[in-house]
This record gives C-alpha cells, structure tokens and sequence, in this order.
C-alpha cells in the first residue's frame, strides 16, 4: 500500500536541508574577514646570519583605517630564526618584531597574523648571507701526478666559509709556488658564490716536490698547501687515422693547422688549436682538404709573405725513383685562401728529377728544393705565381756532380747560407748569391750510410741515415759542427735496432733533438737533451711504435711542445705526442 508524507516528515526534512544550508556545508568560504594585515617594512632584507632585523606589519579594518591594540601573532616559516611570539599594534595600527636569523645562508622567511584575518597572513622574507671568513678548507686538487711543464688536470681550490659552514663571497684567495717551481693560471682570485677559489698549477721539472700554498687576508694565520708530483716522458694525447692508401707521409704545422700529405688522397687540413674549427690536440678537427695532380702527396710548406699574406701551400710529390739514379715528381702550388676549400693553382717540374723536402725563406721569398739526382733548386715565389713556375727557377746545383748528387732535403741556416743532406755525397754547405748556387764546403762525409734528414741550429747540424753501405749496426744521428766552412764531424749518435732515421728535428729553444725511426725493435720516437751541450745529445726517451714513425715535426702550441709524427702505412695515422716534460 502506498504511504502518504505526513506533515510532520515533511517538515523535519525541509528543516534538515536549512541546517545544512546554514552552516555552509564542506565548501563553505566561512565569514567574512573582519581585519587586513599586511606588510608595512622589512620585507626584502639582506642581512648576515644569526643578526636581528625588523620587521613591521600593519592591521586595518576592511576599509583601510588602522586598527590600535591588536595582537599580532609572529612565527618563522623557514630558516631556522627565531621572533617575538606577539606584539600589539599601535595607533597606526602597525606592529613590530625582531628576527633573529637562523645559521644557514640563504632565504629566510616569517610571518604575522592577527584574529579577524582569516587565510591571509603578511609574510616577510630575508636574504641571509654569511658572517665573516673564519674558515680556509682545502677543496680539490691535491696529490696529483702530472706532466713536468704541463698542467694539472685538476684545478687547485680552497673554499673560505664563515663559522657556520656558509659560503663567503668575494673573498680574495692568495697563491703562491713553495718548492719544485712551476707557474700558476692566477696567483690571486675571488671566491664565488659556492665560497671557492681556484688556480692551475703547471709543474716544474721533475725530481723534486711540487708545493702550491693558498692564504686569504680574510681568515689571518690560516694557509693550506697543495702538493703534486712531476713525471717525464713522452705521451701520446690524440691519434688521426687517415685512409690506407699508402698513408700519412709527413705534417706541416703552423697557426694551430696541421696540413698532413696523405700521399694519394692528398693533403688534410686539420685545426689542432687554431680555433677555427673547435678542433684542439686532444680533438683534432678537419678543415678542408685538397687532391694534387699525379698524387704522392710526400710534404708541404703554408708560406706566409712578408707582406702578410697566406694564400699558398706547396705540395711535394715524391713520384717513383731509384736511390741514387733516379726520381721523379712535382712542386704543387695549392691556393689555401679558402682553407676550407683549397684548389691547386700552378706547379713546378724538374725534367728527369722529382722533387722531396724543401725550405722556404719567407723574407727573400725563394723556395728550396731538394730534387733527388737533380740537385738543389732556388725558386722565387713573391707576389701572384704563374699556372707554371719554370720561369721562376733562379738557380740549380748538384752538389756532389752528375752521377753522385741524390739530395734528400734542404734547410737554410740562420737566414743565410743553404744546408743539404744528399743520401748519396753526405752533407753539403750551400751559398745562393746573385741568382747562383755554390758550394761551400762539405759532400763526400758519410760513407758508411746514406744520408738522410737534415737540421741546422745554434751552431750545429744533424743528420739521419737511410739504410747503410757498409756493415754497421742500427742507424745513427750525425752531429756537425758549422762554423764558416764545411760541416765538422764531432759525434754520432747510434740507435740498435732500426734500419733509418727518417726525420730530425731540433725544438725552437735548442733544447731537445728530436728523430722518428723505422724498422725494428726501437723504431719509434726517440727524444735527447741537447741543453748540456749541443755537440753531445744526451738520451730522454723513446716511445716505440710498430714499424716506427717516418716523419716527426716539433711544434710548440700553447706553450706545450709536441711532436706531430706519421705513422707508418701498415697502420696509417697521424700521432700527436707531448713531450713538453722532457724539456729541461
């Protein structure tokens, strides 16, 4: 049966929904505020920790008139202060109280609040910095092993705090060497924001404890000392492989480019700290590269005029030959004013002769070539150079006559007289003068080898040796004396263990000789001191590689010397060694 709602229940329910509705359910907004407070000062201070601020909140009515003898409720949100728990408000209607801040660096916020103000409260934040300097800690850096003349691979660094473990700003930090020398990046710096200061330290040479101190005017009597050790020899800080075909036969460096003849693929170019490519030596990067007619890329020379320009490299091409009879190849004259996209413009060819090594003075603009059977030839390269550059030969000479001239390579001594290293006649002194060659001294000197690579410095010349002609063991570097006249012989420095000496060297200062070797057990690098005396090389090191090196260029970027050394074919590269270290 159906029921019929009563007037009673009726009732009792519309009274239950006016309860409800009465005290506004789970989503009310609740009263009205009948007060305002808000912030009247101190917001946005910087102090240092553990310092007292004040701070001022206002209380007014909902109309904005100031409300007197209100209590107003203070409490910290964060940083660890402490504050009043009340203070009552004045005729204005404001309220003060004073924070202490907390020990932590950093934002620090309070906060006000007062009957009759419902969810808005006046909150007040503080910038806490640190007090003064009271701590220098050592942070990095220490007992490390490096390089001697090289830098640390880790910075030295202290961090300057206050008694509370913040970080101190702008605090200035003092370094100093105590003992086994070397050279730092700064010898003063600030702290930044994390409290630290640093600097890098280049070892000195090796054999004695490399010390660093760092003291701060802003913690007194406080210093802490930093110590490393300093290793030498030779070390390998990139690798380059280039294509198989025949391979990296020897590398130019200038300006931070490494231009590496690649024999039949041509010539590379490679930023190796010029910077215009974001290559470095550790990450060697590719420029540009460039195919010259008939290949056999063997050498090359970036030549910089007098006159500030850099818009040719020269190519040799060392074409089939036979020691002492014949040989073939041409100078290729490549136009690099787009290094990114150079283009051969011109060449040089010797009928019946190839050419190898040449030296270019920059000053008088003559290059000069060694041309196997052909002899020595003087070529003038100032201003525009032709498609063919026959009509710039100057002059030619076959030091040791028809028949026993087969010139490996030239050098020019000091800007004067010609140097040349014939493996066949030995090693010569040239004069160019007047638009001719003639012989100084010299030829006829090395029976038992033939005659390689060459290098003329500070008084002195050294020469390699290819193979020998008589029954000798190993292969040797020459040292020559050069005075006015012909070369003098004054020692010889023999290496086991290899059939040649393919490339010699002496670093810009005069302080090492430097050769690359190949064939045999001890093929590779091999490094001597030449600072005790020029005329007696004193061994450094070797580093051996497999079937040796065929060339090797010294080369100082950045103040680090290196040597940038061919690889020989079986397994074609270009290898990057530091051997600043050994540098005494």
């Amino acid at each position: 049966m159906m029921r019929i709602p009563t007037h009673s229940s009726v009732s009792w329910a519309a009274a239950t929904l006016l309860l409800v509705a009465g005290c506004g359910g789970p989503d009310s907004a609740g009263p009205p505020p009948t007060r305002v407070i808000s912030v009247s000062a101190g917001d946005g201070q910087t102090a240092p920790v553990t310092t007292a601020v004040q701070l001022t909140a206002r209380v007014t009515d909902p109309a904005g008139s100031p409300e007197a003898g209100v209590s107003v409720s203070w409490s910290v949100v964060s940083g660890g202060g402490s504050i009043p728990a009340s203070s009552a408000t004045d005729a204005d209607g404001k309220a003060s109280a004073t924070l202490t801040l907390g020990q932590i660096a950093g934002s620090q916020r309070a906060r006000a609040t007062a009957d009759g103000v419902g969810n808005t409260p006046a909150d007040f934040t503080v910038t806490a910095v640190a007090g003064p300097a009271t701590q220098l800690k050592k942070s990095t850096g220490d007992g490390q092993t490096g390089w001697a003349g090289s830098p640390l691979p880790l910075a030295y660094a202290v961090t300057v705090q206050d008694e509370f473990n913040n970080p101190v700003v702008g605090a200035t930090v003092d370094w100093a060497v105590a003992s086994g020398g070397g050279t730092l990046s700064v010898s003063s710096s600030l702290t930044g924001t994390s409290g630290a200061a640093s600097t890098v330290h280049t070892l000195g040479a090796a054999g004695a404890t490399q010390t660093v101190v760092a003291t701060s005017t802003s913690v007194a009597a406080v210093s802490i000392s930093f110590t490393s050790t300093a290793t030498v020899g030779i070390r390998l800080t990139s690798s380059v492989g280039v294509p198989a075909n025949y391979g990296l036969h020897d590398t130019f460096v200038r300006d931070g480019l490494a231009f590496l003849c690649v024999w039949d693929e041509g010539v590379f170019i490679y930023d190796v700290g010029n910077g215009m490519a974001g290559g470095t030596i550790n990450l060697p990067r590719l420029v540009g590269s460039v195919k010259t007619a008939g290949g056999n890329a063997h050498n090359a020379w970036w030549y910089h005029s007098p006159g500030g320009s850099k818009q040719y490299l020269f190519v040799g091409e060392e074409g089939p030959g036979s020691v002492g009879s014949s040989s073939s190849g041409s100078i290729h004259v490549v136009d690099v004013s787009n290094l990114a996209a150079p283009v051969e413009v011109g060449s040089y060819t010797l009928a019946g002769a190839g050419a190898h090594n040449f030296w270019v003075d920059e000053n008088a603009e003559i290059l000069y070539a060694a041309f196997y059977n052909g002899g020595v030839v003087a070529l003038d390269i100032s201003g525009a150079l032709p498609s063919d550059l026959a009509s710039r030969e100057l002059a030619r000479i076959q030091p040791g006559g028809a028949g026993n001239t087969f010139v490996w390579g030239v050098m020019q001594y000091e800007g004067g007289d010609i140097f040349a290293s014939d493996m066949v006649s030995g090693f010569w002194r040239l004069r160019y003068n007047g638009g001719s060659f003639s012989v100084v001294g010299g030829g006829n000197n090395v029976p038992e080898r033939f005659t390689s690579d060459l290098w003329v410095q500070g008084g002195y010349g050294y020469t390699g040796g290819w193979g020998n002609r008589g029954i000798q063991p190993g292969n040797a570097v020459k040292v020559w004396q050069v005075g006015a006249g012909a070369p003098v012989l004054v020692d010889s420095v023999i290496t086991s263990g290899i059939t040649t000496v393919s490339d010699v060297q002496v670093s810009a200062d005069g302080k090492l000789l430097v050769f690359s070797a190949e064939n045999g057990p001890n093929a590779g690098l091999a490094v001597y001191s030449l600072a005790g005396s020029p005329s007696q090389p004193v061994f450094l090191a070797r580093y051996l590689v497999s079937q040796g090196l065929h060339t090797a260029t010294v080369e100082t970027i950045g103040g680090q010397t290196y040597v940038f050394a061919a690889r020989n074919p079986a397994n074609p590269a270009l290898m990057i060694f530091d051997i600043t270290s050994l540098v005494p």
